[in-house]
């Protein structure tokens, strides 16, 4: 490649239309699939049990679920390197190839370091602290990338589509490492690395799995041209104090401390003087600290107090909720294109809400309808017969499958609703991003965000180390039995409704009023409803009363008035 045509290609263009166009959007999809394997890889039980198998404890796991939201301070320094230096897509790809293939170095631990040893924990735990900053890095310049890139009418059409298909892959990626890791876990053997060689060297397989598809997502985007964006970025940060020379050390923590508080103030502080962005903010950090304060506590519910097993678990949380969000992605997109985006989210807020409440009502004595499970069984009867096992049974009369089909009800309208709030979301982002101030807006959003989410686990565990001792003297109502993870859950509630609350402040031009929205909604789920219930007596020449009612002649053709603007006929 010649140098004339490959700086063509690295600059940033004016602007991207058409077949250009077309096909960088494509690529970004494309991206995102590959992107979307390391997702699943990086999270479920292997890496639980990954981690249990290295020395973590309960305290250490609480560090890493913590990590995450406390890297996304990372932000504040991305939006002063973006808007300083104008450079947004090397800064992503550089940053996000780092935190993708620091996942080989947690491939590695069992190869270098004792296991369980402190070592390890530690090793990991530095690690991981430094893949999350990393990705914080990247985020805002990926965000005002994107939304110089995207055109926004199609915004939330394009994301719903580019989240439908990754969610399919999802949910082939973590039911494939799921049944992997239920074949070569042996329950019968303690959870130790000598007990359970295979399954560590599996995990670390895994890990390395996911660090090259990480990558290749990323190395997809060098396809991409950056483009400039309509407004001259703004200095988001205004300091211009010299900084001291490295041997001067009481001047140059003096100094540190300085820029690190008109860094908080200018970056953080200054955003939220915009009423939009206030209310924005209040209602995502109050819907992260919802999900956050009952997260891990579902699935303690669900293994220890119903008694899921782990296959069934992530089965559960990580394919039943994502394959509702690949159902109602372009439902969601739709909405977001017609209506605006604030209605859409008080409606998925809302969804939200419910998909909490099937899990109050289950326990593990749940009974199951005994026409599902003889029709359950028939078929393993027959699937048997044809396979070789005779007397197959899938359904053990023990087995909590009424409780399960009540909670994949609450994961169902919550994989829905969480997904139409992320693609909502997301589009608020990329319109924040085509403001002025743009990464600056893109980095408070995200760091104040997650503050919500940081909070929420401490004030879950602290309720959920308060009433623990409702394990041994539960509150009990008929078969229900309400024990301390419970509170969890109606803390996530209530949180959810004050979201709610600070959403309906938010403006946006141009949005329509939620109850119209619900009366739409409602209209055309009734027709369809209609016509598909109706449609196979349509077949056999049924119609509905009104339409066999005769219809009244219709008047035949008017003769022209005469003798003076008299009907003769009248007479």
């Amino acid at each position: 490649m010649s140098w004339r045509s490959r700086s063509y290609s690295v600059l940033p263009a004016l602007s991207i239309r058409r077949r250009a166009l077309r096909g960088a959007l494509r690529t970004v999809t494309v991206a995102w699939m590959f992107g979307m394997v390391w997702a699943s890889l990086a999270s479920g039980a292997h890496v639980k049990v990954f981690c249990r198998m290295i020395g973590f404890n309960d305290f250490a796991f609480g560090v890493m679920g913590a990590i995450p939201f406390l890297a996304t301070f990372g932000q504040l320094f991305a939006a002063v390197l973006i808007e300083r230096s104008g450079l947004r897509k090397y800064q992503f790809l550089h940053t996000a190839v780092i935190h993708r293939l620091s996942w080989l170095l947690l491939a590695v631990i069992p190869l270098i370091l004792p296991l369980p040893s402190t070592w390890a924990v530690v090793w990991m735990l530095a690690v991981l602290s430094m893949s999350w900053f990393m990705a914080a890095l990247s985020a805002p310049a990926w965000l005002t990338w994107m939304g110089d890139l995207i055109p926004r009418r199609i915004r939330g059409r394009f994301l719903a589509s580019r989240e439908r298909r990754a969610l399919a892959v999802q949910a082939i990626v973590v039911t494939v490492a799921g049944l992997l890791l239920d074949t070569f876990y042996n329950r019968a053997l303690p959870e130790t690395p000598d007990a359970q060689g295979s399954v560590l060297t599996l995990i670390s397989l895994i890990f390395v799995v996911a660090a090259v598809f990480g990558a290749v997502d990323i190395f997809l985007f060098i396809r991409v041209r950056e483009v400039l964006p309509a407004q001259p970025p703004k200095s988001v940060l205004e300091f211009s104090e010299p900084r001291p020379r490295l041997w001067r050390l009481g001047r140059l923590a003096h100094w540190s401390g300085r820029y690190a508080r008109a860094l908080g103030r200018q970056v953080l502080l200054e955003p939220l003087r915009d009423r939009v962005f206030r209310r924005y903010v209040f209602y995502g950090a109050m819907l992260m600290f919802s999900a956050t304060v009952g997260n891990w506590y579902f699935w303690l519910h669900a293994m220890e107090g119903l008694g899921f097993s782990k296959l069934g678990a992530n089965f559960l949380f990580m394919v039943v909720g994502p394959v509702s969000g690949v159902v109602t992605a372009r439902f969601w997109g739709r909405l977001i294109d017609r209506y605006g985006r604030r209605p859409v989210l008080m409606l998925a807020t809302m969804g939200a809400v419910c998909s909490v409440i099937p899990w109050l009502f289950t326990y593990r004595e749940m009974p199951l309808p005994g026409f599902v499970t003889w029709t359950i069984n028939a078929l393993a009867g027959l699937a048997g017969r044809l396979t070789g096992h005779e007397g197959w049974v899938w359904i053990d009369p023990a087995a909590p499958v009424g409780s399960y089909l009540v909670a994949g009800i609450g994961c169902v309208i919550g994989g829905s609703s969480w997904l139409g709030i992320g693609l909502a979301q997301t589009g608020i982002m990329l319109a924040f991003s085509d403001s002025g101030g743009r990464s600056r807006f893109v980095a408070a959003c995200a760091v104040l965000i997650n503050v919500g989410g940081v909070l929420g686990g401490l004030v879950g565990g602290m309720i959920a180390q308060w009433l623990i001792f409702l394990q041994d003297s539960p509150l009990e109502w008929g078969p229900l039995r309400f024990n301390n993870w419970h509170a969890t859950f109606m803390a996530a509630i209530l949180a959810r409704f004050i979201a709610v609350f600070w959403l309906r402040g938010m403006p946006e031009p141009g949005s329509a009023p939620v109850l119209n929205v619900l009366r739409q909604v409602g209209a055309n789920v009734y027709s369809n409803a209609a016509t598909l219930l109706l449609y196979p007596l349509r077949v056999v020449g049924w119609r509905p009363s009104y339409a066999r009612r005769t219809p009244p002649p219709s008047p035949g053709p008017q003769r022209p008035a005469e003798d003076g603007g008299r009907d003769p006929n009248s007479e």
